[in-house]
C-alpha cells in the first residue's frame, strides 16, 4: 500500500514537471528585435537585421517576413521561401537571425516603416511576433558636419581719392616753404650777428695828413 501511494505520489509530480516545461507558456513568449533606424547608403540600399530569442531550432522557424507600415497598413515585401523578392534580398546569418537588403530606395520609400515577422513552432504549437518598425533616414543626416570655413581675409586698406593726395601734396609744399623761410631767417640772423661783433671790435685810427711842400 505504502509503495503504491509513493508510486503514485512521484507520478504525479513527474507529470506536473513535464507540463509545466512543455506548456506553451514557458517558451511562447518571445522577442523580435530589429534596429530602430536603418540608413540608406548612397546607392539607395540600406539593410534591417531581425532576430529573435526563441528556445527553438532553425527547422522550427515557420516563417520569416519584412512588412512594410505605411499610412496605418501592413503589406508584406519579403517572405521566408519566396524565390523573387522586388528590389530585396533575404539573407539568413544565423539560426535565430536574418538579413533583408532594400534595394532602389526612392524617396517614397523614407516615409515608410519596415517591421519584421518570425512564426516559430515548438510541442506543436506555432506563435507569431513581430518587433518594433525600423524607419529609414538618409546618409547624410549621420554625416559630421564639415569643418567651419577658415575666417575671410582682411578687407584691403581703403584707396585714398584724388582730393586726398591734393590736400597732402599742397600741406608738403607748406611745410617746404616754411622749412626755406626759416633757413633764410636764421641765415640772416647770423650774418648780421656776425657783422655787429665785427664792427664792435675794429678800431678807429685818425689818419694824419702830410705837410704842404713849398713850391
Amino acid at each position: 500500500m505504502i509503495v503504491n501511494v509513493f508510486i503514485i505520489f512521484i507520478s504525479t509530480v513527474y507529470l506536473s514537471c513535464h507540463q509545466s516545461l512543455g506548456s506553451p507558456s514557458q517558451w511562447s513568449y518571445f522577442n523580435v528585435t530589429q534596429p530602430e533606424y536603418q540608413t540608406v547608403n548612397q546607392d539607395g540600399s540600406a539593410s534591417i537585421s531581425c532576430e529573435h530569442d526563441a528556445p527553438v531550432q532553425s527547422s522550427s522557424i515557420l516563417d520569416v517576413r519584412l512588412n512594410r507600415v505605411s499610412e496605418g497598413r501592413t503589406s508584406m515585401l519579403c517572405q521566408k521561401g519566396m524565390e523573387d523578392c522586388e528590389n530585396i534580398v533575404m539573407y539568413p546569418q544565423y539560426p535565430n537571425k536574418c538579413l533583408f537588403i532594400l534595394l532602389n530606395l526612392g524617396p517614397e520609400d523614407m516615409d515608410a516603416k519596415y517591421q519584421c515577422e518570425f512564426t516559430v513552432k515548438k510541442d506543436d504549437i506555432d506563435k507569431t511576433k513581430k518587433g518594433n518598425p525600423t524607419r529609414l533616414r538618409p546618409e547624410r543626416d549621420c554625416v559630421t558636419p564639415p569643418p567651419p570655413s577658415p575666417p575671410p581675409p582682411p578687407a584691403p586698406a581703403p584707396q585714398l581719392n584724388a582730393l586726398t593726395w591734393i590736400l597732402i601734396g599742397l600741406m608738403a609744399l607748406f611745410l617746404l616753404y616754411g622749412c626755406v623761410i626759416t633757413c633764410i631767417f636764421i641765415r640772416l640772423r647770423v650774418t648780421n650777428q656776425n657783422q655787429r661783433i665785427v664792427h664792435e671790435n675794429s678800431t678807429y685810427v685818425e689818419m694824419r695828413k702830410a705837410p704842404l711842400r713849398d713850391l
